[in-house]
């Protein structure tokens, strides 16, 4: 995976849950057909840490497939009777949320065409790109990278020591490099490449700052039974 694409779309991943209004524009896909099962095997845990305070989140991944999973149980605090899963599935191109309320399990499909991000990213040929010292993260060794214009500095850790990523889900689409862009970087990261640390500046803007960190990646044997899910009908009776 390209290295700056893997930035964007590790900031994509993380906007992505949090703004419910992103749903808004896609279309429902209840006719798709889900597998019998959606399985990982790593927890990737981040931290999000903003003027507003601390966020952690916990990826599901597996090593070879196009999808991940999401655990939305800090962003649902206060609601007991309901625990939500979400699946990011791009060959389905689907969003598949696994409810369990009101003592029912449920899953709603939503639409999502991974292609759509790729083509709205945002051009940042004016950036000017680098390679900083290197560090180790949770025992695994990253190269600092420095991305910055006269509006952000943006610096992130990668590492490819790893077997999973999230690059099955949005691809190497980039068209627009930043000044001083190594084409070597894209080969490397081609197949693995997972951030262990971004930092984000804004330099007009302070409240804007935002670090995420990994803060580590644990093997699971989580699964999720597709067919233990019913319509969301079966929930409000229609």
């Amino acid at each position: 995976m390209k290295t700056l694409n893997f930035l964007k779309s590790s900031v994509f991943i993380v906007c992505f849950f949090m703004l419910q209004t992103v749903f808004a524009q896609f279309g429902k896909a209840n006719k798709v057909k889900l597998p019998e099962s959606y399985d990982f095997e790593y927890i990737y845990k981040l931290k999000v840490t903003h003027k507003k305070g601390d966020v952690n989140l916990d990826y599901y991944l597996k090593e070879g497939t196009n999808y991940f999973g999401f655990d939305t149980s800090e962003m649902t605090k206060g609601s007991a009777d309901t625990n939500i899963f979400m699946v990011m599935d791009a060959e389905r191109e689907i969003t598949a949320m696994f409810m369990d309320m009101m003592g029912k399990k449920v899953v709603q499909k939503t639409k999502l065409k991974t292609s759509d991000f790729k083509s709205k990213q945002e051009d940042m040929s004016d950036y000017d790109f680098k390679q900083i010292d290197s560090k180790t993260i949770n025992g695994y060794d990253c190269e600092g990278y420095l991305a910055e214009n006269d509006k952000v500095k943006i610096i992130y850790y990668i590492t490819d020591d790893v077997p999973v990523s999230f690059n099955q889900i949005f691809g190497d689409n980039v068209k627009n490099l930043p000044k001083g862009f190594n084409a070597d970087i894209m080969k490397k990261y081609a197949e693995n490449g997972l951030m262990m640390e971004m930092n984000y500046e804004d330099k007009k803007k302070s409240k804007n700052n935002i670090t995420m960190q990994c803060t580590s990646l644990e093997k699971t044997d989580f699964a999720i039974d597709t067919s233990k899910y019913g319509s969301m009908l079966g929930v409000f009776g229609g």
